[in-house]
């Protein structure tokens, strides 16, 4: 039977420096899953990488080999297998098909019941399959996971479909503002999914908002949910003008430093919130020595993101049992597809399968039973 493991670098007290060496763009990722397959020796790889966690899925022929897992994905991020043994977890067969499940529907996120996660695990089976690195078992995991998702979006309240990192992210900005920001100027720095949430609470909470992004078509939809739109070649000025800054890109090194700052927005400023919530950072920590300038990361977050988690105790019951019968599903399938494995192996070739003995009386019996099986595996 084919294995599973998972190799789980995420949670609460894993330091950002540590998920900051871990992090792989979509670009990154489709290059890199041929040699992490090919260094682990496992039969298949997905990696799942965002702000809280870098996972990687894999398959085997035989017993999962951890610790080849591990030296391989060391090996590709350029650490040492001893700094990510002590911060890893690893988990197998039901246990990591479980974790997969709760991660996609938001039960492992620091906001709990967070909904950003469920495009980033979709991200993440697709890349998978472009670069071929998964096989039938993790596509079907992946595949039961989105699933889980969708049914937890589609089954529970409004309110707990709309958290994110992003809104917790604008609560704490509205909480350092002393309970508002109506009329301050906030500066949104990408046009992802993240900054896209992060636009859309601005605008309610009467910000002035303004989307500063690479691409200029890739962020003009937020034209119509109130903001201006400007260059990332504008941004220096854009950080000399706004009183809030939230920064929700890929790009691989620090958009902001305290250099930068120092000439942007000279003595006598004003006041500067920055709002990290980018794995690699997008702000540099340096920024924290500059007494004008108020940083808040993914650390800062984390620490008060499951602060709520008695609120929502109804519905992360009811999101549990959704992942309890998607889960179900995919074992029972695993089942099948295992006897169905089973039945050819011990019958020998299928094309010469009624010259067995065993079928003497009925030699289409175990063609039968081989056809309902690969119906049942599909």
């Amino acid at each position: 039977m084919t294995r599973l493991s998972c190799l789980s670098i995420a949670g609460f007290h894993v330091p950002l420096e540590v998920l900051e060496r871990l992090a792989y763009s979509r670009e990154e990722l489709a290059e890199r899953l041929p040699a992490l397959r090919t260094r682990s020796h496992a039969r298949a790889v997905a990696v799942l990488s965002t702000c809280q966690r870098t996972e990687v899925y894999a398959t085997w022929t035989g017993e999962p080999d951890d610790a080849a897992l591990l030296a391989a994905l060391a090996s590709d991020r350029g650490t040492s297998t001893r700094s990510l043994d002590r911060v890893a977890k690893t988990y197998h067969d039901e246990a990591a098909a479980r974790h997969l499940l709760r991660v996609a529907s938001g039960l492992e996120s620091f906001v709990l019941g967070e909904t950003e996660i469920a495009g980033q695990v979709r991200a993440a089976a697709e890349v998978s399959r472009i670069a071929g690195g998964g096989d039938v078992v993790l596509d079907r995991l992946m595949d039961a996971a989105i699933s889980a998702s969708r049914k937890r979006h589609r089954l529970t309240s409004i309110a707990a479909t709309s958290r994110s990192v992003a809104s917790v992210a604008l609560d704490a900005v509205v909480t350092a503002s002393g309970g508002t920001i109506t009329g301050q100027r906030l500066l949104v720095v990408g046009a992802g999914s993240v900054a896209a949430v992060a636009v859309a609470r601005a605008v309610d909470l009467g910000a002035i908002v303004t989307v500063c992004n690479r691409t200029r078509r890739s962020a003009d939809r937020f034209a119509a949910a109130g903001a201006t739109v400007v260059d990332l070649a504008d941004l220096a000025d854009c950080l000399a003008t706004n009183d809030i800054a939230i920064l929700a890109t890929a790009a691989p090194h620090p958009l902001v430093d305290a250099g930068i700052l120092r000439s942007a927005r000279p003595a006598g400023a004003g006041a500067l919130t920055l709002v990290d919530l980018s794995l690699p950072r997008n702000v540099d920590p340096s920024v924290r020595a500059l007494a004008s300038v108020r940083l808040i990361d993914l650390a800062d977050l984390r620490a008060g993101g499951a602060s709520d988690a008695g609120d929502l105790a109804d519905v992360l019951a009811a999101i549990e049992v959704i992942i309890e019968g998607e889960l179900g599903r995919y074992l029972r399938w695993r089942e099948r597809r295992s006897a169905m494995a089973s039945l050819r192996s011990d019958a020998g070739d299928p094309r010469l399968i009624n010259d067995n003995a065993s079928n003497a009386a009925d030699p289409d019996a175990t063609a039968r039973r081989l056809h309902r099986l690969a119906v049942d595996a599909r």
